[in-house]
């Protein structure tokens, strides 16, 4: 790094970190955990806002149900544009500090114009969990101390978007959490920390998910103020065991999965869901 560029970096202090999730009920618990950590000095968040390439919101809706079906579709719209409509329009989620101004919807995160952005606010971190954008090594080269994820199973367990409904899908009795580097990979970095979680009998997705958002962002936000150690030999990689990738559910396994008595969600705890988050 040029002599200008180290002279000019903040003086000595809580890590600096940019946080990437998304506008979800899942990211506003993310970010009130990461935000309020007395050990972090949380920058600036990035918010997907991704889209399939030449859609708007309503054709990629049509398209992912195409892939997933209708009821897995609205679940996940559910989760996120209206969790975050509702959260927004009360003010939530309060856990970042001037929320408008360090808080930045991305559209394609290895954008020049978001790569700008990045190099503005010098994170020693960037970290994502909950975040669908492949990061590229242009943006993790400007962390100056990494760029890591946090992945809700037991790397290289799972790997892909929904680990959740595969857990759940395949009646694991455990699963976990994975904190790792990224690297050009899905889900394929070095290894830093992991944790097992049981699956609670008779979960729903969303009740599943929302309690790994909150056990993951713990996880994260205590690594990242130096508050938990790494686990596992440093050389270990989420490709270097056998493990599985899987994408969103097609429509015949969300049929299968919901006439085997397994829930998407139910409106009961999506309501109470929302009260939760502050």
């Amino acid at each position: 790094m040029p002599a200008d560029d180290l002279n000019s970096r903040p003086t000595p202090g809580p890590p600096r970190v940019v946080l990437l999730t998304s506008p979800s009920l899942y990211g506003a618990a993310i970010m009130n955990i990461v935000g309020r950590h007395p050990g972090l000095d949380l920058v600036g968040v990035g918010l997907t806002a991704r889209v399939y390439k030449g859609k708007g919101p309503l054709a990629t809706a049509r398209t992912f149900a195409q892939r997933t079906g209708w009821p897995y579709t609205s679940f996940n719209i559910l989760v996120g544009d209206v969790s975050w409509s509702m959260l927004r329009a009360t003010g939530r989620p309060r856990g970042v500090a001037d929320f408008r101004k360090r808080v930045r919807p991305i559209k394609d995160v290895n954008s020049p114009e978001t790569l700008a952005w990045l190099k503005d606010l010098q994170p020693d971190y960037i970290a994502s969990y909950y975040f669908n954008q492949w990061i590229g090594a242009d943006v993790r080269a400007i962390a100056a101390k990494g760029c890591v994820n946090l992945h809700p199973s037991l790397l290289p367990a799972l790997r892909g978007p929904d680990p959740i409904f595969r857990a759940l899908e395949r009646n694991l009795a455990t699963t976990g959490l994975t904190l790792h580097h990224i690297d050009d990979g899905f889900d394929t970095g070095q290894i830093l920390h992991q944790e097992v979680r049981a699956v609670p009998a008779g979960t729903s997705v969303m009740g599943f998910y929302l309690q790994q958002a909150k056990d993951g962002a713990e996880i994260l936000a205590n690594w990242l103020a130096g508050d938990l150690s790494a686990t596992g030999p440093a050389s270990r990689t989420a490709t270097e065991t056998p493990g599985d990738y899987s994408t969103f559910p097609t429509p015949a396994e969300v049929r299968a999965f919901r006439k085997s008595g397994k829930r998407l969600y139910s409106t009961g705890e999506w309501l109470n869901a929302l009260r939760q988050i502050d």
